[in-house]
């Protein structure tokens, strides 16, 4: 390394450029500190220095308080074919908890690599819609910030039966605190929401006021761990509510082992979580499909009631890593939009055939948040094209028979412009076929499989049935439709 203004003796390395840098700044014969900074000469430049073996990269060590100066007249110097400061790299982030070294989740989505961008923020509010939180929690202290207790009608969100305090761990548990475990989002606050009563079941109209009064409340994340397979018309306007006022929603596929849509898991507004394992596999229970969404470790080392920690698992135990990972994004990039952060987390998910998209990486997603868009911008004087309006979805179910006498039943309705999803449930028949008519009868789209069967199509505004038949089957169904209103 050099120490210029250190030697005693003339400086031969590079003589003419660094002497003359030398007397352009002043520099003093001693200074207290020093910077470093790398350069690279171009071809015929004075080289006789001591260089990194290969590039070519010269180290300069520089007073601290001239280093600016230096660096600016080193790159405007026309044989210096670069010049920057060497800057310092750190390993990733480690937190020194104590159930730390057992905790395979956070590394196995690359959290501590994300964690050297950021550890979260105060300012980004994780609402945990669920049994409430354990106040006492030793990890959880300084985490929360003013809840609801919709269920009891108070402003008191105490947990009563356990599962919500352990949600809460996996998304925000204190870190790097010599106790307990590391939460995904270190420093996000935590806002519990009480749903869920003693027993850990709750009403729809619970959950769906739950989500309304978050969002009025600084949410901006909702981590839903709890659902049913029976749609709800209340609880997607509920999500379609803070969908648009920019609220991350993230929700549990269940855990029933199938292919059966659980809601709000299957809602377009929100994130449907499968849980995985360390080889990235489907864990046991979990449900799974192309409605879900992303897969997140399905076993987490968590917090719980009173001073209690352990492993927590299911798709309630992966929702909360997601929107740990949400919490992340959203510290990092505050301006970021919801579908920014949701599009970030799922194009940069691993890839697994049990869900749509993959198994997340916090790091990529963050990184994937902060990068500069590749496509040019708009020429001046040129306004971009306004952005279409976000439609409003409602749902509706449907259900029927088929038997060899009637091979098929058909439903109306009037949709606006959008997405159409259509989902078909049904039990006893290997397959059935679900198509999507236009009022002349025209087949605009159609699907055929096993229970489960879903179909998707973007409609312009206008009137539309449903066919469900199935040649020969005798068989009972239930058809569930979510559409722009008209």
């Amino acid at each position: 390394m050099w120490q210029l203004g250190k030697r005693p003796n003339p400086i031969t390395v590079c003589a003419a450029l660094v002497l003359g840098l030398l007397l352009l700044q002043g520099l003093a014969a001693s200074q207290a500190s020093a910077a470093n900074l790398l350069v690279k000469f171009k071809a015929g430049a004075p080289a006789n220095a001591k260089r990194i073996p290969k590039i070519g990269v010269t180290v300069l060590s520089v007073p601290s308080d001239r280093a600016a100066a230096v660096l600016d007249s080193l790159r405007q110097d026309p044989r210096v074919a670069f010049a920057e400061r060497d800057t310092t790299l750190r390993a990733a982030a480690t937190p020194n908890d104590y159930w730390w070294p057992s905790q395979w989740s956070p590394p196995k989505v690359n959290a501590p690599s994300a964690w050297d961008l950021t550890t979260g923020s105060a300012g980004t509010v994780i609402a945990v819609l669920d049994s409430g939180i354990d106040f006492s929690q030793p990890d959880l202290q300084g985490a929360t910030v003013a809840g609801r207790d919709v269920v009891n009608s108070d402003d008191d969100p105490s947990d009563d039966y356990g599962h919500g305090t352990q949600v809460a761990g996996v998304a925000g548990a204190r870190s790097n605190n010599l106790i307990g475990v590391a939460g995904l989002c270190w420093r996000c606050s935590i806002m519990p929401v009480k749903v869920l009563g003693a027993t850990g079941t709750g009403s729809v109209s619970n959950v769906a006021a739950g989500i309304v009064w978050a969002t009025d409340h600084g949410a901006r994340v909702i981590n839903l761990s709890l659902g049913s397979t029976t749609s709800s018309s209340t609880l997607a306007e509920a999500a379609q509510y803070a969908y648009e006022r920019g609220v991350v929603l993230v929700a549990a596929a269940g855990n029933s082992s199938s292919s059966t849509l659980t809601y709000p898991a299957a809602l377009p507004t929100v994130i449907g979580v499968a849980g995985s394992d360390g080889a990235d596999q489907l864990t046991g229970t979990s449900n799974f499909g192309s409605w879900v969404d992303v897969a997140a470790p399905g076993c987490n080392f968590t917090t719980g009631l009173s001073s209690w920690y352990g492993t927590f698992c299911g798709t309630s135990s992966a929702a909360p890593v997601v929107s740990g990972v949400a919490g992340l994004a959203l510290s990092l990039a505050p301006d970021a939009s919801n579908r920014r952060v949701e599009e970030a987390i799922e194009a940069t998910a691993v890839p697994q055939p049990y869900v749509r998209y993959g198994r997340i990486d916090a790091a990529g997603a963050l990184k994937d948040l902060g990068s500069v868009p590749s496509e040019s911008p708009p020429p001046t004087g040129t306004a971009p094209p306004p952005s279409e309006p976000t439609p409003v979805l409602t749902t509706a179910n449907f259900s029927g028979s088929l038997s060899p006498k009637q091979a098929s039943k058909s439903f109306g309705l009037t949709s606006g412009n959008g997405p159409l999803t259509a989902t078909l449930s049904f039990t006893k028949a290997s397959a059935l076929t679900l198509s999507l008519l236009a009022p002349d009868g025209t087949r605009l789209a159609s699907a055929k499989g096993a229970s489960g069967l879903k179909l998707a199509k973007e409609v312009a505004a206008g009137s539309y049935r449903l066919l469900v038949s199935g040649e020969g089957a005798k068989t009972s169904f239930t058809l569930n439709v979510t559409y722009p209103a008209p």
